[in-house]
């Protein structure tokens, strides 16, 4: 956690201890709160990069204040029991944003990796700068970035290696999981090395680091910056949308790795809110930024077989003495080491194989994921989120408003041909008049066959669609063909009794003979005869509000 947490800090254009500052915190408020044992909470790069994207040329205050807003909206949505409005987003949409994301990462990166100074902060003008610069690029940097790149691929294939020996399986496993520590560590020794012997070194390196713990206090709510005094306020129109987009983010990313690795338990999204609420908000008391679960840490968690969330006392311990006793040594940190540590880390979050599957399996969800990509790499991640949201949330209202419905003809058991109507969704005012239209449609194509709605799959309507059933009672009722509705709900059944001012036949099973079609009141019910014990019912509005009919529960 040490060598992402430092440098993650760097790609959220903050000092290395503030990373660690947000390790350590979340660490600790985690065990009290969690509920998911894997989990890890930390600076990660998404919430590293929107944290740039956010307060980039602002003063530490505007980061410390984002964090502590953040967590007040993430503990508002958990106390409102707002955790359901996480099924709303796709996770298609999610991977689209995180792969565009790892991009950015991977090229805001260059940079440090390549040794030169590249002004912009957009992919595609800094991928142009970074071409203008071919000739600045430091060749020590660049042999040590790659370096580190080969080190960490390689150590991360090595628990595909096929050994016998259990012991040899836990010792590659080990070496795998450490990569991040163990090439930080080597490198940082040979520049400590080198500058202790030389005096300077070839590439460039981290800075000095403060060590010891921050001062304990409240966000800042005014602040000395450039020759002005900037307000709460002020701080606040500074960081914009981002006071809504970082939560967001954060509990999408938290809720998704909890339910990634909390198999044998369900996950409270809304308690996962308010666990994230409170750690982001006792950060700010301690300087961290932004921070939510990382899939990589709680990957190592996972594995290592924790039992839990008591696990992140280990972490926080470490981080603790880090600080205070290691600190000095972090001025020794390679700027391409930790440059190679971010690329490889986004490299494998960026989900190029699942364009593949959606293609084959769904092309709705291919082009949203393939278009919250684009906009990310293009514009910026915030937007993307955005612009992927608007366009889930008008594919379920497409498929609200636009359901599929089964439309065949039907024979009882004396040959009787009539219209079978089911829909397959609920029945709500987006698809009341569509669902109308079909039926007309189907019967003036049939008009002579008496008409049944399997209302199954209504478990509940609205107003509209109770107005719409009424127009359909009323158009039909007035022919000699009628309609019959089969397995209507009992919550529908009250609904309808609100608004229907006339008979309607209501079956309570879906099979139905040719007499249906002839009872036109209650006495013909009872003269009805009963065939596989089926039963009938002519349904007037009064004897609904009784409750005193069959109904499906």
């Amino acid at each position: 956690m040490i060598p992402q947490s430092v440098a993650y800090a760097g790609l959220a254009g903050l000092k290395p201890q503030y990373g660690l500052y947000t390790a350590f915190i979340g660490s600790f408020t985690y065990i009290v709160v969690g509920t998911v044992k894997e989990v890890s909470i930390g600076p990660t790069s998404l919430m590293a990069l929107l944290t740039f994207s956010y307060t980039k040329g602002q003063p530490i205050e505007c980061v410390i204040l984002l964090t502590f807003l953040a967590g007040c909206i993430e503990l508002a949505m958990g106390l409102f029991k707002l955790g359901f409005l996480v099924d709303f987003i796709s996770p298609c949409l999610t991977s689209g944003f995180t792969s565009a994301s790892s991009i950015i990462i991977i090229v805001s990166q260059l940079k440090s990796f390549l040794g030169i100074s590249v002004q912009n902060h957009s992919t595609f003008p800094a991928i142009q700068e970074i071409v203008s610069k071919v000739g600045d690029i430091k060749f020590a940097d660049t042999f040590l970035g790659v370096c580190c790149v080969i080190f960490l691929l390689s150590f991360k294939l090595l628990t595909k290696i096929k050994v016998q020996s259990l012991t040899a399986k836990k010792t590659l496993w080990l070496l795998s999981i450490s990569k991040n520590a163990l090439v930080v560590s080597i490198m940082t020794l040979m520049a400590f090395i080198w500058f202790k012997s030389q005096g300077a070194t070839p590439f460039k390196l981290t800075g000095p680091v403060p060590s010891g713990l921050p001062d304990f206090g409240p966000p800042s709510i005014s602040v000395q910056f450039n020759n002005a005094t900037m307000t709460v306020t002020d701080m606040i129109m500074s960081i914009g949308s981002g006071i809504i987009v970082v939560p967001l983010v954060a509990v999408l990313a938290n809720v998704a790795i909890a339910k990634a690795y909390s198999s044998e338990t369900v996950v409270d999204a809304s308690q996962e809110m308010i666990s994230l609420g409170l750690c982001n908000i006792f950060g700010s008391f301690v300087k961290a930024m932004p921070s939510c679960g990382a899939f990589t840490r709680s990957s190592v968690a996972s594995s290592s077989n924790v039992r839990t969330p008591l696990q992140g006392i280990y972490s926080g311990t470490v981080i603790i003495l880090a600080l205070s006793f290691l600190a000095p040594y972090f001025f020794y940190i390679p700027k391409a080491t930790l440059a190679a540590v971010l690329i490889v880390a986004a490299y494998g979050l960026v989900d190029y194989e699942i364009f593949g599957t959606l293609w084959k399996c769904n092309k709705i969800d291919f082009f949203m994921t393939l278009m919250t990509f684009v906009f990310g790499i293009v514009f910026s991640v915030e937007l993307s989120i955005v612009i992927g949201a608007i366009f889930n949330v008008l594919v379920l209202l497409k498929s609200w408003s636009r359901p599929r419905i089964i439309i065949e003809t039907q024979l009882t058991e004396e040959n009787l041909k009539y219209l079978y109507i089911k829909p397959e969704l609920g029945l709500f005012y987006p698809a009341a008049d569509y669902i109308t239209e079909c039926i007309k449609k189907a019967h003036k194509k049939n008009p002579l066959l008496p008409i049944a709605v399997d209302c199954m799959n209504i478990l509940q309507v609205d107003y509209s669609a109770t107005k719409s059933i009424e127009l359909l009672v009323k158009t039909y009722n007035k022919k000699s063909t009628g309609i019959v509705f089969l397995n209507v709900h009992n919550r529908v059944l009250k609904a309808l009794g609100t608004i229907l001012d006339q008979n309607v036949l209501i079956l309570c099973q879906s099979e139905i003979t040719s007499k249906t079609f002839s009872i036109r009141d209650v006495e013909d019910v009872e003269e009805a005869p009963l065939i596989r014990d089926e039963r009938r019912f002519s349904v007037r509005k009064e004897d609904i509000r009784k409750g005193s009919l069959c109904s499906i529960e």
